[in-house]
């Protein structure tokens, strides 16, 4: 009798699949400090490329564009300043701290330059630049809230069900 019971129960398998997906955070901040940094970078990039490397006129003024006029020393600092800031743009959630830093750099050069531009070869345009790409990554990076993206959760498991 014990056989006929065990022969009338069988088992099925149940198999689910799940998967999960974990979204970085971002920040609006991630934005703007991407938007500095590219246009830092063109900027610095077009005037070396004017001014040339020359290392007995690094501190010539060399070229009168494309914005205002550039040394081969502020072409340098502008490319400095552009891929560092895209570097705080790329970072998940934005990079807050670098962003930080390099605003307080920029408002800092900028009122150098508007201090004391002869010494810096440098003209009045040149120091607000510098101050008003400070202010924006100052203000991007204190107010920008940053987005937790949701996750898809999943995973893989088993069970057997009974069927009498």
């Amino acid at each position: 009798m014990e056989d006929r019971a065990d022969a009338a129960v069988a088992e099925d398998e149940v198999a689910a699949r799940r998967t999960t997906v974990e979204r970085p955070p971002w920040s609006p901040a991630q934005l703007i400090a991407l938007a500095i940094g590219i246009i830092s970078t063109v900027i610095g990039v077009i005037a070396l490329t004017k001014t040339g490397i020359h290392s007995n006129a690094m501190d010539v003024v060399g070229s009168n564009g494309p914005l205002w006029q550039h040394t081969a020393w502020l072409a340098i600092g502008e490319v400095v300043f552009g891929l560092l800031m895209i570097g705080a743009g790329v970072i998940p959630g934005g990079a807050r701290g670098m962003m930080t830093f390099l605003g307080i750099l920029a408002v800092a050069f900028g009122i150098a330059v508007l201090v004391d531009k002869t010494d810096l070869r440098a003209e009045d345009a040149t120091g607000w630049a510098f101050i008003i790409a400070g202010a924006l990554s100052l203000i991007a990076a204190s107010v920008s809230p940053v987005f937790f993206g949701g996750s898809h959760r999943a995973g893989y498991s088993r069970r057997r069900e009974v069927v009498a």
